[in-house]
């Protein structure tokens, strides 16, 4: 198969290594913005008759690299594998280290630490390598009762962010854990059509909207109704009912509730393939049919590669969107 520029070198656990592109039939890369996990699939060819044909290693808790060129895009763990009898192909589906912060909880308490200090400290605990981390300088504390180490980053750097007005992503550089702020990128990719722009879908959907919360208390009394009246008279009333003992600030929660749950207008492109079209960075769309126009962030990425085809699958959003975590509670007084 014919996949310019880019090649996956995979290892078996008993060392076994090889560099197995040539063999597959297809290459995925992915990501999302809810997900510090990026994945890669890959399906090479395989045959019990053919002698001439290469072993491609892909037993399971093995390695795959992908590189373009000389960088190296993703460092990952092959962890999925699919056969079918009457398929040529083995399908496998590799994580980032991301999936590690997600599969290890602890039971933790943060007193008066940065995020980027808990961060460092718990990568270093659990032999995650780290790079570049955010710097927020903001104190925090929390107690953690079995949470996975993503909610308890990404929880201290929300606490943070109610702070310092800034958002941050988490992402993997290779083997390397980032916690970057998210601003527009210096570089945006321009998507046009008659370009590099081939598909751009746009749909607006009230469906699952919440635009009244109801805040209630331990004896069932309603304390108070956070609304937008304006989505109730049109769209007519949808509310959701909380207890204020669950949350720290419960009136927050409700306005974070109707914010996140307005009117949803989801918008997706098909692109010629680019590698810096990837979750977190922003692109300028310009697409008169639909007619959208502006700088859009990416929150989420498929790159396909298949039959010598490369294209890019995005999903795209107006505001930058930080996975905003909740986890554990206030240090009791």
């Amino acid at each position: 198969m014919e996949f310019p520029y880019v090649k996956i070198r995979t290892t078996d656990p008993d060392g076994t290594t090889a560099n197995i592109t040539q063999l597959c039939q297809s290459i995925t890369w992915s990501g999302d913005w809810r997900n510090c996990a990026r994945t890669l699939s890959f399906s090479p060819v395989v045959s019990g008759v053919d002698k001439n044909l290469p072993r491609a290693p892909t037993e399971l808790g093995g390695s795959a690299q992908f590189w373009h060129d000389s960088e190296l895009l993703m460092d990952a763990y092959s962890l999925e594998r699919t056969r079918d009898s009457l398929s040529h192909t083995i399908d496998v589906t590799a994580y980032d280290r991301g999936l590690y912060l997600k599969r290890n909880s602890k039971i933790f308490r943060v007193t008066e630490q940065t995020p980027e200090a808990v961060t460092a400290a718990l990568c270093g605990e659990f032999g995650i390598q780290t790079g570049s981390l955010a710097a927020t300088g903001v104190p925090v504390s929390r107690n953690f009762l079995g949470v996975n180490l993503y909610k308890i980053i990404m929880t201290m750097y929300t606490m943070a962010a109610d702070q310092t007005g800034k958002k941050y992503r988490l992402r993997f550089q290779g083997a390397k854990l980032e916690v970057v702020e998210m601003g527009i990128s210096e570089s945006s990719i321009r998507l046009m059509p008659g370009s590099n722009l081939l598909v751009c879908t746009t749909k607006e959907s009230a469906a699952q909207m919440t635009n009244s919360v109801a805040i209630y208390d331990d004896a069932y009394n309603l304390i108070q109704t956070q609304e937008d009246s304006e989505a109730v008279g049109l769209y007519g009333l949808m509310q959701e009912a909380i207890r204020a003992s669950a949350y720290d600030d419960p009136a927050a929660h409700a306005k974070q509730v109707l914010a996140e749950n307005g009117l949803q207008t989801d918008i997706t492109v098909q692109t010629l393939g680019n590698l810096k079209l990837i979750t977190g960075n922003t692109v300028a769309l310009q697409e008169p049919v639909t007619g959208v126009y502006g700088k859009f962030w990416i929150v989420s990425d498929t790159h396909t590669w298949q039959r010598g085809v490369y294209q890019t699958k995005l999903t795209l959003s107006l505001e930058a969107l930080m996975d905003e975590q909740e986890a554990g509670s206030l240090p009791k007084e």
